[in-house]
């Protein structure tokens, strides 16, 4: 029986000197510590990466830094896939893997009290976004669009991501600027600033999701299948659990109100897509859209099979599914 013990004990100690598992690193991005994202925070709150052997490490970036990123391999996934189209169609090595939503959650505000209308913003006004072709400029172009008026009129400023645009409005160095819903509720009740048209209603558009590289689909398609997993468990988890999918931001955000994050997340919610795809005819227009805004020639837009790839999405939620997978506290 000693010997026994004294068996055991050794393969104990064998194994503590070991070296321990180390989990793959994954970096990604998201554009804004909001509701829209908390499905990549309760990924790793709720240790659904951790479960998938997966390190993985959030920045915030802005989505056409976050997609240079992406395509020189600094990051593995970008939260922003909207911004990743534009580099795809000029031919970068890339996919847009799912998107969470068809509606830019996203208001044109302004501080000016000449700028009543959609129109007071042409001729050379200034409208601040987060970055240049950003999913925020690519929203009020397509909501310019939508009332006959042409997007060059206006003098997109990007302020970076934060509260420059807000800061931007009150001190009058923009003359409007697109805020998401988010920041709105900070804003709202204050006498200097108004709403000039709410874009969600005006325009649809990929708004946040996933974009990632040819490799990882293709090489390290495995790993990639296992964050997806991962994601996918907490964007059900969020949609099932609004105060622990809330907690999840404000724990990354500690400036924005409660009240704020509270209405973001429901409002992202409301816009979000099923399952995470979106229809061909969508992305075609997407494409389409994106085409015109970089002036490329007709036989140079690539189909939607060169740009979006649900199919790692897709054979995730097919097994969640059937393994009667559902989000619990």
């Amino acid at each position: 029986m000693r010997r026994i013990t004294g068996a055991v004990l050794l393969a104990v100690a064998l194994l503590a000197c070991q070296p321990a598992f180390a989990a793959d690193k994954i970096k990604m991005s998201v554009s804004v510590l909001a509701g829209a994202f908390s499905m990549y925070f309760l990924g790793i709150d709720r240790g659904f990466f951790a479960e998938e052997g997966l390190d993985v490490e959030i920045i915030q970036a802005a989505g056409p830094q976050a997609t240079t990123a992406l395509i020189s391999g600094d990051l593995q996934f970008n939260g922003s896939g909207g911004a990743a189209v534009g580099a795809i169609l000029r031919g970068a090595a890339l996919k847009v893997v799912m998107v969470s939503n068809d509606q830019p959650p996203y208001q044109l505000w302004s501080g000016d009290d000449k700028i009543r209308a959609l129109s007071d913003i042409a001729g050379g006004k200034r409208v601040g976004v987060i970055s240049t072709g950003d999913t925020h400029e690519f929203a009020v172009r397509l909501l310019l669009m939508s009332q006959g008026m042409d997007p060059k009129t206006v003098i997109f400023t990007p302020v970076g991501p934060g509260a420059g645009r807000m800061a931007g409005l009150l001190s009058g160095a923009l003359n409007a600027a697109s805020l998401t819903m988010d920041e709105v509720q900070q804003i709202k009740n204050d006498p200097k600033l108004h709403m000039v048209m709410d874009t969600s209603k005006y325009v649809k558009m990929i708004n946040g999701g996933m974009a990632t590289s040819d490799k990882m689909l293709g090489p390290d398609r495995a790993t990639a299948k296992r964050f997806m997993r991962a994601l996918i468990k907490g964007r059900r988890y969020a949609g099932a659990f609004e105060k622990e999918a809330v907690d999840s931001v404000q724990k990354r955000n500690t400036v924005m109100s409660r009240e704020a994050l509270v209405d973001g997340f429901r409002i992202s919610q409301a816009g979000a897509t099923k399952d995470g795809t979106i229809p061909l005819a969508t992305q075609n227009l997407e494409i389409r859209l994106r085409a015109e805004q970089l002036n490329l020639a007709a036989d140079k837009i690539p189909g939607p099979e060169k740009v979006f790839d649900f199919s790692v999405l897709e054979e995730v939620n097919r097994e969640l599914d059937s393994q009667g997978w559902k989000p619990t506290r």
